[in-house]
């Protein structure tokens, strides 16, 4: 084992869990979560910003949002709920803001 040396700034996991019809907790992030990672991965790719934010799809982050998805923010710890397709681009904009860079 050995260290990577590939370090993103920022990482965004997006909850693509999917859970069956007759869950309590209903379909989870499921029915939102595999587009919003898509739009997600292809404006990051688009704006030239892979090296810095890398976008992860996940299981459940534990917030079973009613509509959209979650999405957690790394390293801040910051979690997003009801997260759609229409959210992509203020998500992303909030992601590459470097004021709220850590240190390296």
């Amino acid at each position: 084992m050995r260290p990577s040396t590939l370090r993103p700034r920022r990482q965004l996991f997006v909850c693509t869990n999917q859970r069956v019809a007759e869950d309590p907790l209903r379909s989870g992030c499921g029915a939102e979560g595999p587009r919003v990672f898509l739009a997600l991965k292809t404006a990051t790719l688009r704006r030239g910003l892979t090296r810095d934010l890398w976008i992860t799809a996940t299981g459940c982050l534990g917030h079973c949002p009613d509509k959209g998805c979650a999405v957690a923010v790394h390293p801040e710890n910051r979690h997003l709920v009801e997260v759609t397709i229409e959210d992509v681009n203020e998500v992303l904009h909030l992601a590459a803001d470097r004021s709220q860079d850590p240190p390296r």
